[in-house]
């Protein structure tokens, strides 16, 4: 027996609409959590950088803003410069996969942590579980 066509769309909306719930409440809460960070920017990350941890970056931060976007390890990236730390998210299909706080190590050198979405999720901040990440610039 064929179903129509509008059982067989609304099932399929069923299953995809408490992934589509979390990737909007990611995105919030991304969104908030780089919003939050408000100091001037006193560094510029404008480049190409290079990760051992995610390979290679291509960050654009025009000069005197905050705003930072660009890509890498196959994600998009969106972030903000406040004050001499950088606060990355890592964006893939829309929905937030992971976060990153850096700050100077040097000339040309960021340290700092990353954390999967889910530390976004449970607090508003990238701290949870985090996990060490070093990029130095080309």
């Amino acid at each position: 027996m064929k179903r129509p066509a509008s059982i067989v769309t609304l099932l399929l909306l069923c299953i995809s609409f408490p992934t589509s719930l979390t990737a909007i409440k990611g995105e919030v809460e991304g969104k908030a959590w780089l919003d939050a960070q408000k100091d001037p920017a006193a560094i510029n990350v404008n480049g190409t950088w290079d990760s051992d941890e995610w390979g290679t970056f291509h960050l654009l931060q025009s000069e005197g803003s905050r705003e930072v976007s660009g890509n890498g390890a196959g994600y998009e990236i969106t972030g903000v410069v406040s004050g001499k730390h950088l606060f990355m998210l890592f964006v893939a299909r829309r929905a937030v996969n992971y976060c990153a706080t850096m700050s100077p190590n040097g000339e040309n050198s960021l340290i700092g942590t990353y954390s999967s979405r889910r530390s976004l999720l449970r607090s508003g901040a990238c701290q949870e579980k985090t996990r060490p990440m070093n990029m130095t610039k080309k």
